[in-house]
């Protein structure tokens, strides 16, 4: 038994460890108890670069929870890894129903304002970005704190990029005047991250939280594989119309195509190029 897995065991006294699949950044298992069963998540220290990353994602589920998010409940967490309670999967014939019950839920706590736009536990999305101050307008946090540290970091590799810095100001304006409030989001919701039990419950899980624009989430959830239609139908009625959002959208996926081709290279160059012709062909982002 390897030495964190005897850390974990100091908590629960015994129990054994069934390897789950799924996951890139962290080792996935089944930690089965004589009372409960849990799931565990290990960040080997050897491979990688981040040693805080099991602590962001920590705060970032403890104070989802606080605001009404559906996740899992953080039973343990240090430095390499979490112990979270586990979610017995539902069938696909539920997911319809899950997805009402978390378009509804997510329409409401998205109607929650924050103080602030702001990066408090730093990036766990796989791109490290430290931790931000505060920003009033959405504008700003988003170029300077999202955009601009990976654009300035592919540029070398990838030069055409460099026409949309041009774009910053005009992006900014948008964005400042077109963001309702800010709201704590999820920051990587796709649907690898949507989970459901056998009543239906549904849950999200591996964050990468900050406090941002809320339809930010809605806009990368339709960027891999979309949710089930009734989310969408019961999330845009609960927290209402954004006017702005089909404009917003391409810049918000356009982050997420950036942090893709910084992970995992060009084969994301080409998803990346056409989000940025949208960008280019919408009138609001003329220079």
């Amino acid at each position: 038994m390897q030495s964190w897995q005897q850390e974990v065991l100091k908590y629960f006294d015994q129990g054994i460890f069934i390897p789950v699949t799924g996951g890139s950044l962290a080792d996935s298992y089944e930690l089965r108890t004589n009372q409960e069963h849990y799931f565990v998540k290990y960040y080997d220290p050897a491979t990688i670069s981040d040693p805080r990353v099991a602590w962001r994602e920590t705060q970032a589920l403890n104070e989802l929870q606080k605001w009404g998010w559906p996740v899992p409940r953080v039973i343990q967490s240090q430095e390499s890894f979490m112990v979270l309670a586990w979610i017995e999967h539902g069938s696909s014939l539920q997911q319809e129903a899950a997805g009402e019950i978390l378009g509804d839920t997510l329409g409401k706590v998205h109607n929650r304002p924050a103080d602030s736009f702001s990066l408090p536990w730093g990036n766990s999305i796989g791109v490290l970005q430290n931790p931000s101050e505060t920003y009033r307008q959405g504008g700003d946090f988003y170029w300077f704190v999202r955009f601009h540290p990976l654009l300035e970091a592919l540029i070398p590799h990838y030069p055409a990029l460099r026409e949309i810095i041009r774009w910053e100001k005009p992006i900014r304006n948008f964005l400042n005047r077109s963001i309702h409030h800010p709201t704590l989001v999820h920051g990587d919701l796709w649907s690898g991250n949507f989970l459901w039990n056998k009543d239906a419950v549904p849950y999200v899980v591996d964050p990468a939280g900050y406090f941002g624009d809320p339809v930010s989430d809605i806009a990368f959830s339709e960027l891999f594989g979309s949710f089930p239609r009734t989310f969408y139908d019961h999330y845009w009625t609960a927290f209402g119309q954004d006017i702005y959002y089909h404009r917003k959208k391409p810049l918000y996926q356009f982050y997420h195509a950036l942090v893709h081709l910084k992970l995992f290279g060009h084969s994301y160059w080409n998803l990346t190029q056409r989000l940025g012709d949208q960008i280019f062909h919408d009138p609001s982002f003329q220079v």
